[in-house]
């Protein structure tokens, strides 16, 4: 929340989460923070039971499914709803993302280039595998054609199939039928240049829009990530500052 803000103070914000599992103090903390910077906030609860038979592999928890309800718990006249994953940044305004034409396809999203493609769900080829991470939705499109459904019930029939849980039913349910937009809205770990300098990491962000930190988490104290100083400065300005940095710190990984 803290880097949306910053970064869209020309903008009016409402924020939809799925909150199950938070305490009120957490979520008053949330509200008031969202509140004060004059945007709104709605809250929404799952009964996790009517997940709990959907194929989990991996550490993935059954909350990862949470982005294909959301058509369904947001208010009838949202026509478009703009899906963050919550281990991102906002770097840049979002409006310009908002806007982007889908050309009538239920979603917009942004090609993995670490999956690349997955042809155990019939999604052959480079660049037609997209990252479920950030997903422009036209709500009415999407609904339409019935994509939540449709990817329950791939994950229900073909669940040895699945590798990366929802990401992987809704590009086989989607196949040849999303908008494919630039990797700046969506800047994996994979996209990003591994031997650039200091001076050319500042080139390579200033003109992108989420940072999305994939394969090397910026809460781990081995993360390799050249971008995680902008994690902790968010951290460190989000409502929640106490929050602990590093998640897999310890005292045993002090080096005598």
């Amino acid at each position: 929340a803290a880097s949306i803000i910053d970064h869209n103070r020309k903008n009016k914000i409402v924020i939809h989460a799925i909150v199950t599992g938070l305490d009120e103090k957490a979520l008053n903390e949330i509200k008031d923070y969202i509140h004060q910077h004059q945007h709104e906030i709605f809250f929404y609860t799952i009964d996790e039971s009517m997940l709990s038979n959907i194929v989990l592999v991996n550490k993935w928890t059954h909350a990862v499914y949470y982005r294909l309800l959301f058509p369904r718990l947001v208010p009838e006249d949202i026509g478009r709803l703009l899906y963050i994953d919550t281990d991102t940044l906002v770097l840049n305004d979002l409006r310009e993302l908002y806007q982007h034409p889908l050309h009538h396809h239920p979603v917009g999203a942004v090609y993995d280039n670490y999956v690349i493609n997955h042809p155990e769900i019939g999604v052959e080829g480079t660049g037609n595998y997209f990252n479920s991470g950030v997903l422009l939705m036209d709500l009415k499109e999407w609904k339409a054609q019935k994509i939540s459904e449709k990817a329950f019930d791939f994950l229900n029939q073909f669940p040895e199939k699945i590798v990366y849980v929802d990401q992987d039913a809704l590009n086989a349910v989607l196949k040849d039928n999303w908008e494919k937009m630039a990797f700046k809205y969506n800047v994996l770990f994979s996209y990003i240049p591994q031997t650039i300098s200091l001076d050319e990491q500042r080139t390579f962000i200033n003109d992108k829009v989420i940072l999305h930190f994939t394969l090397q988490r910026p809460w781990s104290c081995i993360s390799k990530n050249r971008f995680r100083t902008l994690y902790h400065y968010y951290l460190k300005n989000s409502p929640a500052p106490e929050k602990r940095k590093y998640t897999d710190w310890s005292g045993g990984k002090i080096i005598p």
